[in-house]
């Protein structure tokens, strides 16, 4: 039976105030959105609705004056689709970039337009930009196709021996054969992996040689890799930025994921890459212990406080070590569904004797305010972020060391990882493939994030695969 309108619930609270729908730009434009230009400043879009638009930039200085007036622009491989008055309305910091409101002054965007418009103008940039594939160098397109014709090895194999009775396997069998051949290829992938990084490498910090390597890799290796989950999250950002909690667990779990072997195996391969993850909180969990463990006179909790914790699949370590310790955490992170896994996880690991847990659901700005943090936590004896720092900029990441060390106690310990630029490490696959961007630091740029931390006790740590430095930032006692 319909309701009568006097018995119709209206909004709450804030909805009450009506915005038209947000889209996250990189989903309703298949991935591949407009930039965005307003004063002559370019801007990645980060979301977009019909009277607006919300951007980020990693360098752009915004002044006070704040209802900015301009034209905003945007554009496709040099083609404008759309052009119009606009106010900038809001400024701020997210995730190590500035974000920036922007919207429209008496007209709104047609998204279907905009679409139709930003597809064609992609139809005619790869037209365009085809011959641009002749700059990348043989040795690289070589490599790439080594790449694919050991994946479609190992496709082809699938396809053979195994597709001719994979309807009539059970999951267990199906996840012991994806198994046996992702342990049989892993020495291989790694040594290709490491073979794309030393191509790279020398390359990587000039910005346009970058661009035209990615690219080249994503229409040749990427599209291929995607039809495996743990790749085609990472690129395909469903949550809007890369490394969310999901695919942080994909890496920690190991298992299979996907509908068929092939989607399987491919999984799989993004599991070996993304090995590091795994390594970095063993390594992580180890300098916390350490760190602990050297601390005689402790008759108290151990106070810890991770910075963009995702997960923190950390803690079952801490607790499986032992040890006798009592462990008060707090997890702080942008992302409520990571806070809330990881606290499930932690009461269904039974692991209240020896651990508590809060979290804080708080902003990247909030993390780097002088008083919002202070007035939520205690001072702490360790804090450690593992991956956030990945994003920031040389000054921001200074900033942010600095502002941590504040919080800590006397004799406390700061751990901030950070991925390295070394043969090693992850950036071939999370760059170039994946189009994960980050900065990949060496050992003098991890030391001078400690520049303002004067009598600190500095010292570089790594996990075992060599992928990931460790800042351990050490303050000394009273």
């Amino acid at each position: 039976m319909s309701e009568s309108y006097e018995n119709l619930a209206g909004a709450e609270g804030k909805a009450r105030f009506f915005r038209p729908k947000r889209f996250a730009a990189g989903k309703l434009f298949a991935e591949a959105p407009p930039r965005v230009w307003f004063e002559d400043n370019e801007f990645l879009l980060d979301n977009i609705s019909v009277t607006g638009a919300g951007c980020r930039a990693r360098d752009f200085q915004p002044d006070e004056e704040g209802d900015r007036r301009g034209v905003l622009r945007l554009t496709q491989f040099g083609r404008e689709i759309f052009s119009a008055k606009a106010r900038l309305v809001r400024t701020g910091l997210d995730r190590g970039s500035v974000v920036i409101g922007l919207s429209l002054d008496g007209t709104s965007f047609p998204l279907d337009d905009l679409i139709r418009k930003n597809a064609s103008a992609l139809a005619l940039g790869f037209a365009v930009s085809a011959p641009d594939r002749s700059t990348v160098p043989a040795e690289y397109k070589s490599y790439c196709a080594d790449v694919m014709a050991f994946v479609g090895g190992y496709l082809n194999h699938i396809d053979k021996h195994f597709s001719p009775i994979e309807a009539r396997l059970d999951s267990k069998a199906r996840e012991e054969i994806i198994q046996e051949l992702t342990e049989g290829a892993t020495p291989s992938w790694r040594t290709l992996l490491e073979e794309g990084n030393d191509l790279v490498l020398p390359i990587h910090r000039n910005k346009d040689q970058r661009a035209v390597y990615k690219k080249y890799t994503e229409r040749v290796v990427t599209r291929e890799l995607t039809g495996g989950n743990s790749w085609a999250r990472s690129y395909h950002k469903p949550m809007g930025y890369p490394g969310d909690y999901k695919i942080m667990n994909y890496m920690y779990d190991g298992v299979p994921e996907g509908d068929s072997l092939h989607t399987q195996f491919l999984h799989m391969l993004g599991v070996v890459a993304g090995q590091p993850i795994v390594t970095r909180m063993t390594a992580l969990a180890g300098l916390i212990i350490g760190h602990a463990a050297g601390d005689k006179d402790r008759c108290s909790a151990i106070n810890i406080m991770s910075i963009g914790s995702g997960p923190a699949r950390e803690l079952e370590p801490l607790v499986q070590a032992g040890g006798g310790y009592k462990w008060n955490a707090t997890l702080i992170d942008q992302e409520p569904a990571a806070l809330e896994y990881a606290l499930n996880k932690a009461a269904s690991a039974g692991m209240s004797d020896c651990l508590s847990v809060a979290a804080l659901n708080i902003s990247f700005r909030d993390m780097l305010s002088a008083s919002s943090l202070r007035e939520r936590v205690a001072e702490q004896d360790i804090i450690y972020s593992s991956g956030l720092v990945d994003y920031l900029n040389p000054l921001m990441a200074m900033r942010f060391v600095r502002r941590m060390y504040d919080y800590l106690k006397p004799g406390g310990r700061l751990i901030i990882g950070n991925v390295n630029d070394l043969r090693t490490g992850t950036l071939w696959a999370m760059e170039y493939v994946l189009d994960w961007t980050l900065y990949f630091r060496n050992e003098d740029e991890m030391r001078a994030m400690a520049g303002e931390t004067p009598g600190a006790i500095i010292s570089l740590e790594s996990d075992p695969l060599n992928a990931i430095h460790f800042l351990v930032v050490d303050k000394p006692r009273v």
